[in-house]
């Protein structure tokens, strides 16, 4: 009887060594499987941003600027007037004594404060991220009298304001020249 019990007991020892071995290379095969899911999640992660890093992902650029710069050539001579632009360094003063971009800071959207400002890439911290700014000072009393534009993007869709305020102040919306906004999106979305 003891042969037996001696006999059964290294016979389960045997069966529950074995078991353990199974498992052990159940586990290491799960580990490897594991690992090398991560390795190539890892990759893919790696080349989703390095090809997103050589995508420029600015809404605006020095090309769209310079095709913007010369629709308005053409186009402000159709309106009998002449626009200045900002370019970027120099302020740009307008009849009313304000000055851009710094004038941005005082300038109302429709009547609400603090909802737009310079972003020459059209994002920015703003309701109205401007990427650039036109100005026609009107020579026709009452002086002092000026058209500005602010070609903006406003939750990345491109939008043009207008503000001829001369006293008070500054207060801009979007403008009805559908030529001047179907032009800039047209730009824009290039």
């Amino acid at each position: 009887m003891k042969k037996l019990i001696g006999v059964l007991a290294i016979a389960g020892l045997s069966v529950a060594l074995a078991g353990c071995g199974n498992q052990n290379t159940q586990s290491s095969s799960n580990t490897t499987k594991t690992n090398s899911e991560a390795s190539s999640n890892q990759n893919t992660a790696n080349n989703t941003s390095s090809s997103e890093s050589h995508h420029d992902s600015s809404l605006w650029n020095n090309q769209k600027n310079e095709q913007l710069a010369s629709f308005m050539q053409k186009w402000g001579p159709t309106m009998h007037q002449s626009y200045e632009q900002y370019d970027g360094q120099n302020e740009l003063k307008v009849s009313t004594g304000i000055t851009y971009p710094d004038g941005l800071s005082k300038e109302l959207v429709e009547g609400q404060s603090g909802l737009i400002g310079w972003a020459p890439s059209g994002k920015g911290d703003y309701e109205y991220n401007v990427v650039a700014i036109y100005n026609h000072d009107g020579t026709e009393p009452p002086l002092p009298n000026r058209i500005t534009y602010f070609f903006a993007f406003h939750n990345g869709k491109p939008v043009v304001l207008v503000d001829q305020s001369n006293n008070g102040d500054p207060d801009c919306h979007p403008t009805t020249n559908t030529d001047l906004e179907s032009n800039f999106e047209r730009i824009a979305n290039q």
